[in-house]
């Protein structure tokens, strides 16, 4: 069974995931998944609500210089704000977004915590099984759908 990560991201980025023109979420540590495993993104402050759910596709792992030679245009950023989110590392990861599909209505925090009362949105990341969240929030993502 595939493993299913909530990931928080700015909603400037969260929404260019769904419009297709960011197709590698940036990070600077590696989450514990791997290819075929669901991302569900929480869009944060001021939005705070869960908008979308992503197939990760691949992790690349390798320096801010060579992620951005090698995919500066998908990566839905510009090459400053890039490099200064990058000043203090020598290392970036690139979640590749496989498939994807925003919510019809997205999922407020408020409502969340009604459902799933230990639900905070994650710093880094946070990890569920598949039924955690489809018993939690009452909906079942299945593998054909994203």
């Amino acid at each position: 069974m595939s493993k299913v990560v909530v990931v928080s991201i700015k909603p400037e980025f969260a929404h260019k995931i769904f419009n297709g023109t960011k197709k590698i979420e940036l990070r600077k540590a590696s989450p514990s998944s791997k290819p075929g495993d669901l991302m569900i993104v929480y869009s944060t402050s001021p939005e705070m609500a869960i908008i979308g759910v992503c197939r990760i596709k691949e992790l690349i792992k390798s320096t801010p210089r060579d992620i951005w030679d090698k995919h500066s245009d998908i990566l839905g950023i510009d090459e400053q704000r890039f490099f200064d989110y990058y000043s203090n590392s020598t290392r970036a990861v690139g979640i590749v977004i496989g498939s994807f599909r925003r919510l019809s209505s997205k999922i407020p925090l408020k409502r969340i915590k009604k459902q799933f009362p230990q639900f905070a949105p994650p710093q880094t990341f946070k990890y569920f099984s598949r039924d955690q969240i489809s018993n939690s929030l009452g909906q079942t993502y299945s593998s054909q759908e994203i």
